[in-house]
Formats: structure tokens, sequence, C-alpha cells
């Protein structure tokens, strides 16, 4: 996590020490809206948490400075190979301060195939509301969240050095036992045609009841 100095929370870039811009959210909290953009078939797409969260489905947030270094390739890398087993059911946003098409060529070139690419370029929008805006020169640092289906942050990670590597394992541990409590809560629910069977079974046997009652009584008092 990242550390306090003079009461701004502080980053380090190879030693050197940068200051963070606002608030970051606590997990437990509300997770904030953001606005993000994504380049498809040539056409601007502005990406919400409200747009993300509509699939019903825990959302993994990964953020970098810029997609085009070391350390950022890895982890790219890396959460695109373990989102692999979870296709239809989380959802991976891998975010940085790049343009968007050089995220588009980064995805080609390195054959990111479960991730979501995003660019926070344009207005700094999402850096802002989740905290992880380097004051100077107004660029994300590296964080990894977790948020749930309902909204709600379950797992934060802001590195205290920005080449480091987050914690993979943590994060997809998280981002597991959520994706079980969905499934879990899938196997709860009853079946709507199983509900629709025995109302209609319901439906059938007053029906019968009725007939009976006319037979028997020759009115229905």
């Amino acid at each position: 996590m990242s550390d306090v100095t003079d009461g701004k929370r502080m980053v380090t870039f190879r030693g050197e020490a940068y200051a963070l811009y606002g608030e970051l959210p606590l997990v437990g909290s509300a997770a904030p809206e953001f606005r993000l953009y994504s380049w498809w078939n040539a056409t601007k797409v502005e990406i919400t948490l409200a747009s993300l969260l509509e699939s019903g489905v825990p959302v993994l947030l990964s953020v970098v400075s810029s997609i085009d270094t070391p350390i950022s390739r890895l982890q790219a890398k890396n959460f695109d190979l373990a989102m692999s087993e979870y296709s239809n059911t989380a959802i991976c946003v891998q975010i940085s301060s790049d343009l968007p098409n050089t995220i588009n060529r980064f995805f080609a070139q390195e054959e990111i195939h479960t991730l979501i690419g995003c660019s926070d370029y344009y207005d700094r929008n999402f850096g802002q509301a989740y905290g992880l805006l380097v004051e100077e020169p107004a660029i994300l640092t590296r964080a990894v969240l977790v948020i749930d289906k309902d909204g709600t942050i379950r797992y934060v990670e802001v590195l205290r050095e920005i080449t480091f590597e987050p914690n993979y394992f943590e994060a997809m541990t998280v981002l597991a036992d959520l994706v079980d409590e969905a499934q879990a809560a899938l196997m709860e629910m009853p079946d709507p045609d199983e509900v629709n069977t025995e109302t209609l079974v319901s439906t059938e046997m007053t029906e019968a009841d009725e007939v009976t009652s006319i037979d028997n009584t020759g009115d229905l008092s």
C-alpha cells in the first residue's frame, strides 16, 4: 500500500517519491463510478463501472502507468493467462494512461485475449476517482482492485514502488471466491421453468376442483 507523507499518499518510481491525487476507496466501500475510453472498430467507446456491472459478474481492475513497459507487460500477460479460466464468470479491465490506439497495438502484438483494454488518458477521470493519479506527471500508478458484482470493493493493492509487480495470487484468490459466491447464488435461485410448471399444475388442480364442485352441487355456491 502507498505511504503517507505530510498528509499525502506517496509512491516511488526507482526510489523517487511522487504524491497521489485524491482518496483511495477502502475495501468494503462502494466502488466509485468511473469513465474510461477504448477504441472498437475505429470508434471511441466510453466504458463505465455501471456498464461493466451490468454483466452481473465480479470485475478486476489492473492498473498501470503505461502498457509499454516491461513490468506492465508482465502484469497484463499474467492476468490475461489467469483470466482464461473465467471468460464468462468475471471481467478484467486493463487500464493505463496510454492512448487507446497504443493499448490496441499492445493487445494485438502480445495476443491479449481475455482483458478489456481501457485508457484514462483523455480526462484522468478514473485516476482521480480512485486516488490512483500521480499528481505530476498526471499518470496512473500501479494498482489492482477487485469489485464484486454488486459494486462493492473487495480487494485493493497499490504498489509502493511503481516498478514492482502486484500480488497476482492474492487478487485472483479474491476474484475466484467472488465467482464461487456468484455461482452458488445462481444455484440457489429457483428455476423459472419449474416455477411456471408448479403454477400451471396448481391452476389445473383448482379448475378441476371447481368442475367437481359444479358436478356435485349443480352450482358454484
